[in-house]
């Protein structure tokens, strides 16, 4: 039975997703190119047919319900696009912007190629000044070879079910144009200083000054003129971020020709130990418990695409209004404006790099971790599919990318490189490469088990035994960081043929106790005993997994939202 959210049964196809997608560098030129396009697929060597094209609803990637198509590329294939579109050219230097193309582009405009870019979970842009005209032909060449090639993939595999989904390729997310003015802003790093109440901000372009203004509610609280690409600002009266009063600062940069607006908040994440010594996860020097959820960030309709901006905002809503403060994005990068809703909602991020290499061994990545060998030599990666140099590369190639694209975002406090093993490989070099990059987030190395000492967090995955706060002091944060995974089946609101999850239940309220009981004798007892953090798996239903809290199409909350608030909110005042 296909299932669809609210956001994909009202979605207007010619206009999807329309809304400006990078608000860390905000103009106001903007063009966005989503709606009908046209696709074929073909040999990896031959080139398209005329008589092949058929329509597709970008930016929904091939494969999805709502891009009107359910082909599968696969490996030893190419996956063509075009549009036709048209423009008026100006003075200024037109930008080209896809948001992410899934795994390896090549874009073409008017015949002439403009670029490649490797790698599904990023966004990037190519100066078209020179070939762009009023009437213009664009076309992009994407292979994708899924969980058999070299490239990230998170949980899509060919050969899905149960925990791994429905393999995506091509397009999905937002396609746009942008003109940019000869002295403009290309980009924008911005460092929250908690402790000395500044603000560091870098710029990268070619003008010869700008002007830097903070303000919040029309109230400019800093101004000044730089000849530099690193500027600081004084932040006078600080007011701090928190999930609790999600604060943010306007900014705004203007160089001789262009202006850009950007935003930030004022926060600090850090390791530090409450009155016993206890090492805690701290939010501005002061201990928070992270209660959170494990978010894949599928929809049923869109798949790796939210059907809708308002389709994200009720994701981080109503988890909000359950009482989570803190959300794990599982093994994918999702949609810039995501981290934005989370930034101005209040919901703290933890971001999993997504995982590749292969195959896995089950065994080495599931068996003996659940019997208690978690801590294994991983230098040579052997059944953990992180043994592949090229995988390797690319996977600091993807790393990098995706560092520089997250760093302004304020929610995401910790990176996690590694989850269960899956693709894992030198995880010590890995955590240094991070931390050597970013100082401000703590990492989480190896998340579940695997574990090599390092990293902010001793991460544990437990869902078949009871939590116990291991023996022996650890210097590390005590984080829970997958747990729970109970499962129900809400019969005309999942695509599962059978109930898949690690605990299963046939009513709600049966659930529903479980869930409680669960939080009630094994999180809070433990939090006093050193639990910092726990994520309960997990936000949706996805496919085959019915342990969501909500319903795959979003339609039903399978707990008592109240009963859950309130429980959130002990486990918080715990440490408060």
């Amino acid at each position: 039975m296909a299932i669809y959210t609210e956001w994909g049964k009202n979605l207007d196809l010619r206009h999807p997703l329309q809304e400006y997608p990078r608000m860390f560098l905000q103009r106001d030129s903007y063009m966005n190119l989503n709606g009908t396009w046209e696709y074929q697929i073909t040999g990896l060597k031959e080139e398209p047919r005329p008589e092949r094209w058929q329509k597709i609803v970008v930016p929904f990637a091939l494969g999805s319900r709502l891009s009107g198509t359910d082909d599968i590329l696969q490996p030893g294939e190419a996956l063509w696009y075009r549009k036709q579109f048209a423009y008026k050219p100006g003075v200024n230097h037109t930008w080209l912007n896809f948001e992410a193309v899934d795994q390896v582009a090549t874009v073409y405009l008017n015949g002439m190629e403009v670029g490649t870019h490797r790698g599904g979970y990023t966004p990037f842009s190519f100066d078209i000044s020179s070939m762009i005209k009023y009437q213009n032909s664009l076309m992009v060449r994407c292979t994708d070879d899924s969980d058999l090639g070299s490239f990230l993939y998170g949980k899509q595999k060919l050969e899905h079910g149960g925990m791994w989904y429905t393999p995506s390729s091509g397009i999905w997310q937002s396609v746009w144009l942008e003109d940019l003015a000869e002295h403009a802003v290309h980009d924008i790093k911005i460092t929250p200083d908690f402790d000395e109440a500044k603000v560091y901000i870098d710029l990268a372009g070619n003008f010869s000054q700008a002007v830097i203004t903070v303000s919040t509610g029309g109230r400019v609280v800093h101004r000044g003129l730089t000849n530099d690409t690193h500027y600081e600002a004084d932040i006078p009266d600080m007011h701090p971020w928190t999930p609790d009063d999600p604060f943010l600062y306007d900014l705004y940069v203007q160089t001789e020709d262009d202006v850009v607006k950007s935003y930030f908040g004022m926060r600090k994440f850090s390791r530090g130990y409450d009155k016993e010594g206890v090492p805690r996860f701290m939010l501005n020097n002061k201990p928070l418990f992270l209660s959170g959820l494990l978010d894949q960030g599928y929809t049923p309709d869109g798949l790796l695409t939210y059907p809708d901006d308002q389709a994200m905002i009720y994701d981080i809503r109503k988890m909000k209004e359950l009482g989570y403060n803190m959300l794990r994005k599982h093994v994918k990068v999702d949609m810039r404006r995501w981290y934005y809703h989370c930034d101005r909602m209040g919901m703290l991020v933890m971001q999993d790099i997504p995982n590749g290499g292969g195959p896995y061994d089950f065994q080495v990545t599931a068996v003996l971790p659940n019997l208690g060998i978690r801590r294994m030599d991983d230098r040579e990666s052997k059944g953990m599919g992180g043994t592949d140099q090229q995988h390797r590369k690319i996977y600091y190639e993807e790393l990098d990318d995706i560092l520089d694209d997250l760093y302004n975002c304020v929610s995401v406090f910790a990176w996690v490189p590694f989850n269960e093993g899956w693709g894992q490989f030198n995880s010590r070099e890995v955590t240094d490469y991070i931390r050597s990059y970013d100082t401000t987030r703590l990492i989480d190395s190896a998340s579940g088990w695997h574990d090599q000492g390092c990293g902010d967090f001793n991460s544990r995955h437990v869902y078949f035994t009871s939590f116990r706060v291991p023996a022996g002091r650890d210097d590390r944060i005590l984080l829970l960081s997958e747990f729970g995974g109970y499962s129900f089946l809400e019969w005309g609101h999942s695509e599962a043929e059978k109930l898949y999850g690690y605990k299963k239940f046939k009513d709600k309220p049966a659930l529903d106790q479980a869930v409680y009981d669960l939080y009630d004798r094994q999180i809070l007892p433990n939090i006093r005993r050193g639990l910092s953090g726990c994520i309960y798996t997990q936000l949706s239903d996805v496919e085959d997994e019915c342990n969501g809290v909500l319903t795959a199409d979003r339609q039903v909350v399978k707990l008592d939202g109240r009963r859950m608030k309130k429980m959130n909110d002990r486990c918080i005042r715990r440490l408060k």
